[in-house]
């Protein structure tokens, strides 16, 4: 036991003085770019061996693994690889020399670099010595071979990865193993470590025809619960709150006035002579609290909604209610109400939904509301772990709602004809089975799924929104997606949808849970990258058509301009043309993965990505952005084109302002006002050099520079 221990331990000082070593030599970002000669030193100082070509790994960290993988010759296992397939040049000698150099660089990053989860946002580990063989033994070495073989046609061009074709990848992503080496190129990619970046078409396939019959074998299933549909949900959504906020307070009324005046109902009487006792009841409310919306209006619903079963040819959109039956449609179709807000504005988990208590909204010492329920995922307690939430505005209203349509119902009977309940059936329970024309279950509890699948119908919404059934692990998903979306355009998307006083405390609400998290994190990447590839489009047309180029401002157009050109020159080279996802692909390496690009302000871009510096940190940290610092003249910053017309028309009121000043005297006010100018101008230098040059311009900017003696002297 000693001695196992004993070895373990000089196992894992080997490896991490090897790695320790390296970067105290070499930064990880050199690696990718580094010759024979310091490939080598580095290869040596990580412990792998004093040849070139070929990857040594000390018996100590292998973990028990001998033989071949102990000493791999990577050119011999890039010549077997070329030999199953010709390639068209007779001497390939030089690419197989790269080939041996692109497997090197690799190997010593993935010893480097956390590449074990694969992807930018995962809990990545480092690979090790044991797992770094076998992927360079069998995996890499046919991807590279490859790539070899795809650039043979046209040696003189850069990099190896990046003459693969689309047809290789999906070849390549079909297969487990050499998938994840693709994954790792990316992730790599996302770390700035790596730039000679595969084609992804396994993207681009969900809005590309021509790929629609490939079918990875990896991955063959569709994701089950995918996030519901913006259109969808656009429409159900104003819905959804007019049956809370308008129809839901009438409704509740009306139940409470039967639960108090129905007391005279004589259950031994005939059904039919008490269904005319219960429309007379109703028909008394109505005419002594007719029903009206918010603004004080008669209450019409604004869609077609279901009131009845439609039964004996009853109308099924009959307004307002009459008879019992459509009073419990509409009871259903509020608690459902309720529900889809719930899941939708909580992001919590089906089992956290369904076990809430009537009281589980409490006002907090700071004086906002909370939700007070349980989790149970991973809970070790079996009654499930207490939990404490946020509840937004309209969470609070439903919920409280739901409480008095569910205590209305502990003491409403089943169906007509029955007894009335001489206890509460439902207990504290805040989700009750309401049954429709008073055919309840005989379990108290609420079917939730079952609930949500007739919820659309009565609401005149197609119940399969995307294809799918709107089950609730499918709120979870679209609160994550909403979430992406409003920390990529504006938090205030959230806030609006919440009804936060704070947009802080709705992205913390949000971002709290690591599911939604997760999800969010996924669709704001996706975002940055479809926003960049847009602009990089836009940019390539312009060249393409020989028109103007998009009048995008700020030092860092110039780089999305370097770059269109030489991707568009690195295609020509290789003998291929930009295409449908060639923007794509560019902004892939551009945003690393989505990490840089993000929207500081509304058609402001900063461009910074991990690893680059900026302006906006005193100290040009390499870390996050400081978006509230963001300054114009630093090269990471983009205004939109699309703002420039807003600045062109600022200019010109803050213009208007300083010829006023000027007028009046107040050269304070004039300075101050041309200051804002020059700011808003900074940012589009057609619109710099314009102004600049305009005489009336620089007589004011001349008026303030004679002021300023004066104002010192004073």
């Amino acid at each position: 036991m000693n001695a196992s221990v004993e070895k373990l331990t000089v196992s894992i000082d080997r490896e991490g003085e090897g790695r320790r070593a390296v970067l105290e030599n070499f930064k990880a970002e050199e690696i990718q770019h580094l010759g024979h000669d310091d490939l080598l030193a580095a290869k040596m100082l990580a412990g792998h061996g004093t040849d070139w070509g070929r990857w040594t790994t000390p018996e100590s960290m292998m973990k028990g693994l001998k033989g071949y993988l102990c000493d791999i010759d990577l050119r011999k296992r890039l010549v077997d690889y070329l030999a199953k397939e010709p390639i068209p040049n007779a001497s390939p000698d030089v690419l197989v020399d790269e080939g041996v150099l692109t497997l090197t660089r690799i190997a010593l990053l993935m010893k480097l670099v956390p590449t074990a989860g694969r992807t930018i946002n995962s809990k990545g580990k480092r690979l090790k010595a044991s797992s770094i063989t076998q992927q360079i033994y069998q995996y890499c070495p046919a991807i590279v071979a490859r790539a070899i073989r795809r650039k043979s046609g046209v040696p003189t061009g850069k990099g190896l990865f990046q003459y693969l074709t689309e047809a290789d990848v999906l070849e390549f992503i079909d297969y487990k193993h050499t998938r994840i080496e693709i994954e790792r190129l990316h992730t790599l990619i996302a770390r700035g470590v790596w730039s000679d970046a595969p084609p992804q078409p396994d993207i681009r396939q969900t809005t590309n025809p021509a790929a629609a019959n490939h079918s990875p074998k990896s991955n063959p299933k569709s994701e089950p619960h995918p996030p519901l549909p913006d259109e969808w949900l656009a429409q159900i959504g104003p819905r959804v709150l007019w049956i809370i906020e308008d129809m839901g307070p009438n409704l509740v009324r009306l139940l409470e006035y039967m639960r108090e005046d129905g007391n005279g109902l004589d259950p031994t009487r005939s059904v039919t002579t008490i269904r005319k006792e219960v429309s007379r009841l109703i028909a008394d409310h109505l005419d002594g609290h007719p029903w009206l919306d918010r603004s004080g209006q008669p209450l019409v619903p604004p869609f077609k909604l279901t009131t009845a079963g439609g039964k004996g040819g009853a109308n099924t959109c009959e307004w307002p209610p009459r008879t019992w039956e459509q009073v419990t449609n509409l009871c259903v179709t509020l608690q459902a109400a309720h529900l889809f807000i719930a899941l939708l504005l909580s992001a919590g988990r089906i089992g956290e939904i369904a076990t809430l208590s009537r009281d589980c909204v409490k006002i907090g010492r700071d004086g906002k509301s909370y939700l007070h329920g349980y989790t149970y995922k991973l809970a070790d307690n079996i009654f499930g772990d207490a939990r404490t939430w946020p509840a937004p505005e309209i969470l609070g209203q439903c919920f409280g709602q739901q409480a008095r349509l569910a205590a209305a119902w502990d003491w409403l009977p089943n169906a007509l004809g029955d007894d009335r309940p001489q206890v509460p059936r439902f207990a504290k329970d805040l989700w009750v089975s309401i049954g429709v024309a008073g055919r309840a279950g005989s379990d108290p509890n609420l079917n939730i799924s079952s609930a949500l699948q007739s919820f659309a119908r009565r609401l005149d919404m197609n119940p399969m929104p995307g294809g799918k059934n709107a089950h609730p692990h499918r709120f979870r998903k679209t609160i994550g997606r909403l979430a992406g979306v409003a920390l990529f355009n504006s938090p205030l998307v959230l806030k609006r949808l919440f009804g936060h006083r704070s947009i802080e405390m709705t992205l913390h609400y949000i971002l709290s849970d690591q599911g939604v998290r997760e999800e969010a994190e996924k669709v704001l990447r996706e975002l940055r990258i479809m926003h960049c590839a847009e602009a990089l489009e836009e940019i390539h047309e312009a060249m393409n058509n020989g028109t103007a180029l998009p009048a995008h401002g700020g030092p860092g157009t110039a780089r999305l301009i370097t770059a269109v050109r030489n991707e568009d020159a690195k295609l020509n080279e290789s003998g291929r043309v930009w295409t449908e996802g060639s923007a794509y692909d560019l902004a892939l390496l551009l945003t690393m993965q989505g990490q840089g690009w993000r929207l500081i302000k509304s058609n402001i871009v900063c461009s910074k990505a991990p690893g680059e510096d900026g302006l906006c940190q005193k100290k040009r940290s390499k870390g996050e952005p400081n978006t509230a610092n963001c300054q114009p003249q630093c090269d990471n910053r983009i205004v939109l084109a699309r703002r420039r017309r807003d600045v062109e028309q600022s200019i010109e009121q803050y213009l208007d302002i300083a010829r006023q000043a000027r007028d009046d005297g107040q050269l304070l006010v004039l300075a101050a006002t041309l200051d804002n100018a020059q700011d808003e101008w900074v940012n589009f230098p057609d619109l710099a050099a314009k102004y600049q040059a305009d005489p009336e311009v620089q007589s004011l900017l001349a008026l303030c520079e004679e002021s300023e003696p004066v104002a010192e002297a004073a």
